[in-house]
């Protein structure tokens, strides 16, 4: 049993933005009518529930990739990618092919504030913070490494990075009728703090070797910065008890989710000051950043500093639409050098030299961005095997590519072993359309009205050494039908 245990311990399944508990990542979409709290992410589970449950701590961290592991690792350490050979030959095309999609990293944050996971027979209520942060590299950058600058070829070094700070306090309420139960929950998205790096425009980011003259190259990207945001979500949920042994669930989760990043919200009003004083930037000022190689070859090498073979900008900027929207000289700003314009016909002046009175006197227009709150749609079985082991199967997917989800069909299938003492194990497995595998594990241990729980997850793997990434979820549960 311990062999089989520390076998399963490694192991991983997929995870939506909402899913922080233990049992979630363990099952993924398959725990959505799995329990009668809010390890169940179908609202209408909530029917069922007695007394009360509190969560006392719960957490999840992360990280993924999209391209390394530590089986792959332990294949191109110290190999020769040259010589054919050699016994430790590795050939580069082999590895230019694990960067498909170039470089994609994520890390991630999620947990409970203590005692606010709340249910109360059929009534919840909870609130959560998020922290996620995703980097984008394209796949010319890694053929640049590997093969170096070929002749005449045109390298994009288009790059993207965003974090997205938030919380979620959602009340919900559900009700059972006959064999049917219901339940719906109204979320508030609270927006803490946005920031992203994008290019300047589609073609501002390149390397290139010509021939004749020499190397050249490019990269110019915004960051963009916000603090406070706002949003509502809403989840919907029906649940049929077919009969003893066999329910079916229904549930749309995060429907009309949105964060809106604008000057109209609490943290917005109440901390913003307080946020912005740890941020490099104010209120409506991005930062423009761009390196720039001016025809680099041998001669060049020679004869000139290095301060006038490649240049670095990285100041503070205000955009504005057009030249008639500028509130200062043209001319002045065009012989001090202060003022920018892209390829799309916007304007970017230096903002460094500007106090906050007069950056606040110009009534800038708000500058308001998005963040999609990703919809999922989840259809759920539940069937009891034998007594205290039940399966559950899954066919579920997203409505956005944003935080972490995919615009993917996905089927997860999980059992829920409840047969050693105190002692709850959940075991899951998911299949993802484009033919990605995952599978998940928890444990826990029960101790009167106390529960505790851990889930461990890996990354588009089944086996530790071939895991891309690795989360951890860990949880504290008060639980009793005594109220």
């Amino acid at each position: 049993m311990i062999v089989i245990l520390c076998t399963i311990f490694f192991l991983n399944c997929t995870y939506a933005v909402y899913n922080i508990n233990p049992e979630n990542i363990a099952i993924s979409g398959s725990s959505s009518i799995a329990y009668d709290d809010f390890r169940s992410t179908n609202p209408a589970s909530f029917a069922n529930h007695k007394g009360l449950t509190l969560k006392l701590i719960g957490f999840n961290l992360g990280f993924n990739n999209n391209f390394l592991s530590i089986s792959k690792y332990n294949d191109i350490n110290g190999a020769n990618f040259e010589d054919n050979t050699d016994p430790n030959f590795y050939p580069k095309s082999e590895l230019y092919e694990l960067f498909d999609n170039g470089i994609n990293l994520n890390v991630h944050l999620a947990f409970n504030l203590p005692f606010s996971d709340i249910i109360f027979n059929n009534i919840s209520f909870h609130n959560r913070a998020y922290f996620i942060n995703d980097l984008s590299l394209p796949q010319s950058f890694v053929k640049l490494l590997l093969y170096g600058n070929e002749p005449n070829e045109t390298y994009s070094l288009n790059s993207s990075s965003n974090i997205n700070a938030f919380t979620e306090s959602a009340l919900g309420y559900s009700k059972k009728i006959k064999n049917l139960s219901y339940g719906f929950k109204i979320k508030y998205l609270q927006g803490l703090a946005f920031g992203e790096l994008v290019n300047l425009t589609d073609n501002s980011s390149f390397f290139v070797t010509d021939t004749t003259t020499g190397f050249m190259g490019e990269a110019k990207y915004i960051v963009n910065q916000a603090v406070g945001g706002s949003g509502f979500a809403l989840d919907l949920g029906v649940i049929y008890n077919y009969s003893n042994k066999l329910k079916l669930g229904l549930s749309i989760n995060n429907l009309f989710g949105q964060i809106k990043w604008d000057n109209n919200n609490l943290t917005y009003n109440f901390i913003r000051n307080n946020i912005l004083s740890e941020l490099p930037l104010r209120y409506n000022e991005k930062q423009y950043i761009s390196i720039k190689l001016d025809t680099l070859n041998a001669m060049n090498i020679i004869d000139l500093p290095l301060n006038q073979i490649y240049t670095v900008d990285n100041f503070s900027v205000i955009e504005f639409k057009s030249l008639n929207d500028i509130p200062f000289n043209i001319d002045s700003l065009i012989i001090s050098d202060a003022l920018i314009e892209t390829d799309e016909g916007s304007f970017f002046i230096k903002s460094q030299n500007l106090s906050d009175y007069e950056l606040q006197s110009l009534n800038l227009k708000s500058e308001i961005y998005k963040t999609e709150y990703p919809s999922n749609l989840n259809f759920t079985l539940n069937s009891k095997l034998e007594d205290k082991i039940n399966l559950l199967l899954s066919l579920q997917t997203s409505f956005s590519n944003q935080l972490r989800n995919k615009e993917l069909w996905k089927f997860s299938a999980g059992i829920l072993f409840n047969r050693l003492k105190n002692q709850p194990i959940t075991l899951g497995f998911a299949f993802e359309e484009r033919g990605k595998i995952y599978a998940g594990f928890s444990y826990g241990y029960k101790f009167g009205p106390f529960s505790f729980n851990y889930g461990l997850s890996f990354d588009d793997a089944v086996f530790f050494q071939s895991t891309k990434g690795l989360d951890f979820s860990f949880s504290i549960i008060f639980k009793t039908s005594k109220f």
